[in-house]
């Protein structure tokens, strides 16, 4: 029997309330870093990346290549918020290292004495001058040293639906593809789920796109930052490319993902007759019936059915 086009590829990074064997037996590669890199599900090979935090150190004019003092990586798993409704759980994957692009050391200062003690978290010592972290930024986009963040590689065209935590506060959340020619490109997504503070009948409510889009006015901070959030971020991938989903300055937890493929690989351009009758899916790999409202998908293509 044929294999669906449209039939929905899951994966979660834990089983049965803890952490699956790859993160629990994960051991540092060469750099210090966690790095755990399997064929997730038939069309997704998954890379997740936990990385070591730098340490307070007395050694000047140090950056992100050279450091010489290091907390090492590890993975966790938190269960997640226990007021979601109808039973639904959020659990989630939990690792180390802030995703950014590079960073060098900062001398702290106190009451505007150098104190020989550098980091990247302090800032120039004057006016509160910038720390020392170049954070991921979409108008120029790049691939992070190291931190934590998830990568994932397509065989096939289709619908990348990840679950993450993010935590309260200037947290931007950030997709991005990258080309086999090494070319980095910002991916629009949208996002749904649950946002801390956002309840109906004593528990969280879960957010439409349309909701969570109205309660974060500035793009990709979910929610405006100000309460941690529990949401799918859903986008378009293309067989080919690899594509990273991170916060540019903290940690995102890890849900795992739904993946749809649009049965085509990318590579042809010859088009297969339309199945009228074939399933529909909403933006959440949910197969819904053809009267419903909203964007569907059918045969590979999204329509909306108003």
């Amino acid at each position: 029997m044929k294999k669906n086009a449209q039939t929905a590829e899951t994966y979660q990074p834990y089983d049965g309330g803890n952490l699956k064997e790859e993160y629990k037996n994960a051991t540092p590669d060469a750099n210090g870093n966690l790095v755990v890199d399997i064929q997730a599900t038939t069309n997704i090979k998954l890379v997740v990346v936990s990385s070591r935090n730098p340490e307070e150190t007395t050694t000047p004019n140090l950056n992100n290549t050279n450091w010489d003092n290091w907390k090492d990586a590890s993975f966790s798993y938190d269960a997640g918020p226990n007021d979601l409704p109808d039973g639904a759980t959020f659990p989630t994957l939990r690792g180390t290292g802030t995703p950014a692009i590079s960073f060098v050391g900062k001398q702290k200062y106190t009451d505007g004495a150098p104190q020989g003690v550098y980091h990247p978290n302090f800032n120039d010592g004057v006016d509160g001058g910038p720390t020392g972290w170049n954070y991921y930024n979409p108008e120029s986009p790049a691939i992070p040293f190291g931190g934590l963040y998830y990568k994932f590689t397509p065989t096939v065209n289709g619908t990348l639906k990840v679950g993450l935590w993010v935590n309260k506060g200037t947290r931007y959340t950030y997709v991005f593809s990258e080309a086999s020619d090494n070319t980095v490109a910002n991916v629009a997504y949208t996002a749904e789920g649950y946002i801390n503070g956002q309840n109906a009948d004593g528990k969280k409510k879960y957010l439409s796109v349309d909701d969570i889009a109205a309660l974060s006015p500035t793009p990709y901070l979910i929610g405006a930052g100000n309460q941690p959030a529990w949401v799918y971020v859903i986008f378009d991938v293309e067989a080919g490319k690899s594509y990273y989903c991170l916060n540019h300055s903290s940690q995102a937890g890890f849900w795992g993902y739904e993946f749809t493929p649009s049965g085509s690989t990318g590579i042809s351009n010859v088009k297969a007759a339309e199945d009228v009758n074939a399933p529909v899916y909403n933006l959440a790999g949910q197969q819904v019936s053809k009267d419903s409202k909203g964007v569907l998908i059918q045969n590979g293509r999204k329509f909306v059915n108003k």
